[in-house]
Order: structure tokens, then sequence, then C-alpha cells
């Protein structure tokens, strides 16, 4: 069945060299742990066709894309998950093998494009076919590491980053050419994935805790879409403002080349009054944090933590610390002026958002059927 949509391939760098340099027994130890690192990330709406020696292959048709920056926020998580496990081995062996000593010479590379593919269904795979399957796939012999001295990357083609439609983001990117034979030259974005992974691994992690005092309940509820899409409907102020009692208006501002992450902000109306959320921190499809600001240097933590389930859906929890700032009497007050004369309206917002929230994913999931 042919379909519009992206293409996405995650390769291991230095495969080849790493196995012949290696103890067979060691080496195959090493990239099995790494694989499980990468498809423990491809999740839905990802979807895996096969594993081709060194690299996975996978694909996201259009009708699934939950959010414009969804395919990039995916690599980058991905390529995370693989850098901490590469860096986990490498700290915790004491190993002297040759297997053990070159694994630090492994990396992963990403290529992503879009257009026209066909899936066939053969021996309980999902085989990709077409031209554009066969041009991404010449794109993985190239001189971007030569060109550009960057060894982790995501090459994005013209075409991918045209159905994202992030211009500010790529504009900041490496544009790069590649000639890939009958298909004459493929315009690419690159950009380098390594400086991704230092910053989230220095990020400070911050949350609401489930066992923290709250300042008014929480907000519990199970979608039946995946983790990934579930995030849209958090994160994405188009999706939001459609289930968020009590707001008349919501935009972001903040944006980094046009993506949504932490020091963004959202705007909140609420009739001749306004909110402002600080995004503090930033884990996509998994957690996101807002600092909410208040009279007198007060602020509100706030999380949104999605948490996978069994049966493909995901629960959701959105959680509010109680008040808190440098000055312990204006905090003082700004709890009890909050505790006093908004709480009630609070959590009947809440409980109103919820019913709104589940009614709207239900009714997209309907339409998408």
């Amino acid at each position: 069945m042919a379909q519009q949509g992206f293409l996405l391939i995650a390769d291991i760098t230095g495969y080849t060299m790493f196995l012949t340099r290696s103890e067979l027994e060691h080496a195959q130890g090493i990239l099995d742990a790494l694989f499980k690192s990468i498809f423990a990330e491809i999740k839905a709406p990802i979807i895996l066709s096969n594993l081709q020696g060194d690299a996975a292959l996978t694909h996201l048709p259009d009708v699934n894309l939950p959010q414009r920056q969804f395919p990039l926020d995916a690599i980058e998580r991905i390529y995370c998950s693989f850098s901490q496990a590469l860096g986990a081995m490498r700290v915790n062996t004491t190993c002297t093998c040759n297997a053990c000593r070159n694994m630090g010479q492994l990396d992963l590379k990403f290529f992503l494009h879009h257009g026209t593919y066909a899936t066939q269904q053969m021996a309980g795979r999902t085989e990709l076919q077409g031209a554009e399957v066969i041009r991404l796939h010449r794109l993985m012999k190239n001189s971007v590491t030569a060109a550009t001295g960057i060894k982790a990357y995501a090459l994005v083609t013209e075409q991918a980053a045209e159905a994202i439609g992030l211009p500010e983001f790529f504009a900041g990117t490496i544009r790069h050419v590649e000639s890939t034979g009958d298909f004459g030259d493929t315009v690419c974005y690159v950009y380098d994935l390594a400086p991704i992974f230092a910053r989230w691994r220095a990020t400070r992690r911050i949350v609401v805790r489930s066992d923290e005092p709250l300042a008014f309940e929480s907000m519990e509820c199970d979608l039946p879409v995946p983790p990934a899409m579930a995030w849209a409907y958090v994160t994405d102020v188009d999706k939001k403002i459609r289930w968020q009692h009590g707001i008349d208006d919501m935009t972001m501002t903040g944006l980094a080349r046009g993506r949504i992450g932490p020091g963004a902000t959202q705007h909140c109306a609420h009739g001749k009054d306004s909110t402002v959320h600080d995004i503090v921190d930033w884990l996509p499809f998994d957690y996101v944090t807002w600092h909410i600001r208040l009279p007198m240097g007060a602020i509100v933590r706030q999380t949104a933590e999605l948490t996978p389930l069994e049966n493909g859906g995901t629960h959701l929890s959105l959680r509010c610390a109680k008040p808190e700032g440098p000055n312990p009497v204006a905090t003082a007050l700004v709890r009890t002026i909050t505790r006093l004369a908004m709480a009630k309206k609070l959590v009947a917002d809440q409980r109103a958002s919820k019913v709104a929230l589940e009614r709207l994913v239900a009714e997209e999931c309907a339409a998408a059927i």
C-alpha cells in the first residue's frame, strides 16, 4: 500500500571495523546492548521495518505524525539512549580485550527522508519499497564526515525538512549536497548530535514527585494513544487549548529556532488575567515541567508525566507542587491566597480539563480509523 511519510534509518558508525578488529564474543555482546538501546526508543508512532546489519530502517506515515518537531525529538531521544548505553559500558568495564577497548570508536548517525513509499508484509515483517527508499539507502554512503568533521549526525533531506516545516531550525544547520546516482543531487541538512547528548547529560532534573505535597489534587487519566502522541496534547498549544479548561487563549514564545523545549514560555489568557508558564525541564515523551509565575516572585512547579500502559496507551499524571519562592514570608502569603481564593476553581478546572482531554483524544482516535 502506497503512502506518504517519513523514512528513518539509524546506522551505527564504525560497525564493520569494530567487528573485524575485535573478539567476536565480546563484540557481539556490546552490539546487542547498543541495539537494545536503539530498539527501546523505536516506539509508536514510529514503525520498525527491519534490521539491516548495522542499521535499523523505520517509517512514520504522515497520518500518524503527532507534531511537526516529532521526528527531530525522536532522533535525539534515540541518540541519547544509545550514547548513555555506550558510556555506561565504557565506564563499568575493566576488560582489556580489543572489543572493550574499541567500543569507544562506535557512534550513531541518522538519515531522515520524506516521500511516497509502499509497505509489504513478508515473513512477518513490514518491508518498505519504492524509489524514495532506495534514495535514502544511497545517502548512507556520503561525504558528510569528510566535509564537516561531524561523526554523529542527523542528515535530513530537503524533502523531510519541508515536511517538518521548521525553517528557523534548519537555517541553523549545515546545508550539504550529496550526489545520489540516478536521483541526481539531493540537498540535505546536517546537524551534530554530540552536543545534544552533552546537554541532556548535564541537565538538572526538575519534577513534581507523586509523593510530595501538592497544591491540589493531581489530574490522572488514561489515554488510548502511545506516549509520543499523548506528548503532543500536553506540549503543543494548538492541541492544549482545546482541552485546558478556564483558558481563553494560549501562545508560545522563546522557541529554540522554532522548536518547543526548555526556555520556551507558554502564555495563557484567562479573561482579563493571564498566567505565564516557563518550560524548565523537558524529556520528550516522558515528562515536561513548567514554572508557573505567581505574584511576589513565587512560582508553582507543574509536571506532566507520561507512563506507557500495557495496552499501548498512556497514563497522564498532571501535578502541581505548592507555591515556592526565595522569600518565605511572601511565599506563605501566596500559598494562603491560593488556598483560600483559588483552590476550588483550580480543582474544578482540572476536573473539567480531564473530561475534555479524554473526549478530545477519543474523538480524534475515532476520526483516524
